[in-house]
């Protein structure tokens, strides 16, 4: 099966409570924010799901890991949580009075911080401690099949949404390595060949 997402506009929220006033401030805001939480909840949950039935398992087969991979995989499964009580707080925020509004907000700003810290400090430890048994394990042809294994349970709509917000965020020097490698992984596929056209066009 592969993964789908639900873009940043289109995330549902329940009907609102709130006096027609506070109404009109909190719809906008909260469908952004609620959909652009939606939106990063698919795109790590792409991540975990490829690192939980995919790059652990290749480690643990070449007793690469040292059992590291089990911390990770219980990471994942509590920052599922954080996603979980973020998004009941972001709708309940739906539904605030002018009484309760502050704390309201007040709450779902230090979760937002509590997640993206989170989140800052698994991807860190990944990169010092996983990534670098790659190199020292897996062959370069090993590299790029596992690359292609992920490419193909990920999906297409993952991926397209996916490139674009990553590559945005690394330099001109990384943003080639990585396709680079996409592409060796790909080779003489559908995939491939939208990736020459991405790069074309970027």
């Amino acid at each position: 099966p592969t993964l789908t997402l639900t873009p940043p506009t289109t995330a549902t929220l329940p009907p609102c409570s709130s006096t027609s006033r506070l109404k009109k401030l909190l719809v906008p805001v909260v469908k952004q924010l609620h959909g652009r939480l939606t939106f990063l909840h698919g795109i790590y949950r792409a991540h975990s799901i490829a690192e939980d039935e995919i790059v652990f398992p290749a480690l643990e087969a070449k007793q690469a890991s040292r059992n590291i991979s089990h911390a990770y995989t219980l990471d994942h499964r509590q920052e599922e949580e954080l996603f979980a009580e973020l998004d009941a707080v972001v709708i309940d925020l739906y539904n605030s009075t002018p009484q309760n509004v502050r704390d309201k907000v007040g709450k779902a700003r230090r979760m937002c911080a509590g997640i993206r810290a989170s989140l800052e400090t698994h991807v860190r430890s990944e990169e010092r401690e996983l990534w670098p048994l790659f190199s020292e394990h897996f062959a370069t042809a090993e590299q790029q099949h596992l690359v292609g294994v992920i490419i193909g349970r990920t999906g297409a709509q993952v991926l397209q949404a996916m490139l674009p917000w990553v590559t945005g965020a690394v330099s001109e020097e990384e943003k080639t390595a990585m396709m680079d490698s996409l592409r060796a992984a790909t080779r003489n596929t559908m995939f491939d060949r939208w990736l020459e056209a991405v790069q074309e066009g970027g």
